[in-house]
């Protein structure tokens, strides 16, 4: 068996770093399990997860016991700690032979829950569980300025930076899709960067080290980690990688031979009055000298969470106007407007998104007033009916019957992009393919944890499955979809899961610029 030391890492004093007393755990840990990828190995269908570790921890000490105010870490066993767990950290000799040296993260994200427990046995225990950087992306809301001409990968930089994302901790291939015009009402900030990713027809995830990554849907095939194969996993007694489960998928549910999608385009409005005060006469709202007061400005307006004006194309705001005095709003020491006029005396400042405007009024008067007349204008940004378009296989419906998938992308720039679309997707899904999942021991050699360790999500691997052993008649190359690694048994069992999708979904394609056009590839886009 092959041995490496494991480190679980947390920030327990939110500083940014692991350097703190009682912020290196690793004597503390019993066993960990993670996982990181997509919830189904489909370069269609399926989406990465928010990844997840679960490290169960020696708390003889009470120091995990969130209410024991004598602990170490009192005050600071709190949601959001950055984790980290790295396998051969520190580690310049090898005590035990075969030892593999990486001191590579495994996995990184933020602290969800800490959860003591006392066993019949008394034995002491806490329960540490963290989740990756998409489940704090979705507690978190975006609402942006409209966008024009902007790359896939520059509108998602644009949406996750507005939700407080650092920049610092983004790793993004250049977009292959340019989109015309993106706008967002105040909403889920995964969902927003979702919409794009369908669009690109590309891939957001989730980095050992932490950081969100997007795939351009050329990635796979250009990129150099995945053109080689990495390893080859083995049914074979005498293989160097080998695995002891290996499970087949139905192809079924990722077989589609029909495909549709639309596109819209855009055309901006004339200047009109978006939005209006509804308050007004003796309902007038007051604003007291030296105060401020806040309002949004929405369109098209929220009806129950819906947008109401978007049945009439109305979609969003191509431009707001900064409001003028006198013109915009007028405040005045009486409600009806009979009393002294204070417009002059208020400032105005004012954030512009694609659907809202914030107004903020602040009386710098002496004189208590009252807000007479407030409104917002702006040209809008109005949408042309959707141009649907569909690709589908004959043959495949005969054999499969008639499977349809509809894609949720909004953004397609034009119908002849949403036709590319179609015709790609068809080509890669219309015939049934394998999907594999594959379990190892990852310590039971040198090469094997060494395997395991340095696979990463979109990396290439080889899986032979056609002798007596198997007979699954499988060999060709797979792309790793998710990964799960379980570390138990004092650091002496370290188990390994790759769930796998075909290589030839992201095969046999030219992309302008890489390879050449011949009878053996299909055109890409």
């Amino acid at each position: 068996m092959a041995t490496t030391d494991y480190a679980l890492y947390v920030d327990w004093s939110g500083d940014g770093d692991f350097a703190d007393t009682g912020e290196v755990i690793t004597s503390r840990l019993l066993s960990v399990q993670t996982e990181r990828g997509k919830d189904f190995p489909s370069q269609l269908t399926g989406k990465s997860i928010a990844g997840k570790l679960v490290a169960v921890l020696n708390n003889e000490s009470g120091d995990y016991s969130p209410f024991k105010a004598d602990g170490d870490l009192y005050g600071n066993l709190l949601p959001g700690r950055k984790v980290q767990l790295i396998a051969g950290y520190n580690k310049a000799f090898a005590y035990d032979f075969p030892f593999v040296f990486t001191n590579l993260p495994i996995w990184s994200g933020f602290i969800d829950t800490i959860i003591p427990s006392v066993s019949v046995n008394e034995a002491k225990t806490a329960t540490l569980t963290a989740l990756g950087p998409l489940a704090t992306i979705a507690q978190r809301d975006t609402n942006v300025s409209l966008q024009t001409s902007q790359r896939t990968d520059q509108l998602i930089s644009t949406i996750l930076v507005d939700t407080g994302w650092s920049a610092d901790d983004l790793d993004l291939e250049q977009g292959q899709t340019t989109i015309t015009k993106y706008f967002s009402a105040s909403g889920n900030a995964l969902a927003a960067i979702r919409s794009v990713e369908e669009t690109e027809a590309g891939f957001i995830g989730e980095s050992h080290d932490g950081k969100i990554r997007f795939e351009n849907r050329s990635f796979r095939m250009t990129n150099a980690s995945s053109i080689v194969s990495n390893y080859v996993f083995s049914d074979a007694t005498s293989a160097t990688y080998s695995y002891e489960t290996i499970v087949q998928e139905d192809p079924l549910p990722s077989i589609f031979n029909e495909f549709e999608a639309q596109a819209v385009t855009y055309t901006n409005g004339s200047l009109t009055t978006l939005w209006t005060l509804g308050e007004s006469g003796t309902a007038s709202p007051s604003l007291p000298a030296g105060d401020t007061i806040t309002y949004i400005a929405q369109y098209p307006p929220l009806t129950e969470g819906v947008l109401a004006s978007e049945i009439a194309g109305q979609v969003s705001v191509n431009a707001w106007t900064t409001p003028a005095s006198s013109t915009d709003y007028t405040v005045n020491a009486a409600a009806d407007g009979s009393g002294t006029n204070l417009t002059s005396s208020v400032a105005v400042s004012v954030t512009k998104t694609s659907n809202r405007m914030t107004i903020a009024l602040t009386n710098n008067s002496i004189t208590d007033g009252y807000i007479t007349a407030l409104k917002a204008r702006g040209t809008t940004l109005v949408t042309s009916d959707p141009t649907r378009v569909s690709s589908e296989d004959s043959t495949s419906q005969t054999a499969f019957r008639k499977r349809t998938y509809k894609s949720k992308a909004k953004w397609f720039p034009s119908s002849a992009e949403a036709q590319n679309w179609t015709s790609y997707s068809l080509s890669i899904f219309k015939d049934p393919s394998p999907r594999l999942t594959i379990s190892f021991t990852a310590n039971k050699s040198a090469a094997m944890l060494a395997a395991a360790l340095a696979s990463d999500i979109s990396h290439r691997i080889t899986v032979t499955a056609d002798s007596a052993r198997t007979v699954l008649g499988i060999d060709e190359d797979f792309i790793i979809e998710n990964i799960r690694h379980k570390v138990s048994q004092g650091n002496t069992l370290h188990q390994t899961t790759f769930e796998l999708s075909p290589a030839s979904s992201s095969a046999g394609f030219w992309a302008l610029g890489y390879g050449s056009l011949s009878d053996d590839t299909k055109l890409s886009y």
